[in-house]
């Protein structure tokens, strides 16, 4: 899975997505439950309707008990943004790095 790896070597916590799509598949699996209870009412586009809100609605849950988790244990959550005068700094560092090689 790339973009597990891509999280976890930028030193993020690959966890958190794995729990998303533990949540994505869980929401997945009660709407067809929720399909079949109902006695398959509906044809195959109800049944996706139902399971796919379903697994959204599992994916955001998880995703905001991740991110209440990561809080409670320090992490930072929201990205940081630079101010004008920082950002104009790094490329400049940036630009005189790449005429160096």
């Amino acid at each position: 899975m790339g973009i597990l790896r891509r999280v976890s070597e930028k030193g993020g916590d690959s966890s958190r997505l794995k729990w998303v799509g533990g949540g994505l598949v869980i929401g997945f699996l009660w709407g067809t439950l929720m399909w079949l209870i109902t006695g398959m009412q509906g044809d195959a586009k109800v049944w996706m309707y139902l399971a796919l809100t379903m697994a959204m609605i599992g994916g955001g849950i998880a995703a905001i008990f991740g991110a209440m988790n990561a809080r409670k244990k320090g992490e930072r959550i929201t990205p940081r943004i630079a101010t004008k005068d920082k950002a104009a700094d790094k490329a400049a560092r940036k630009a005189a790095r790449g005429k160096g090689e």
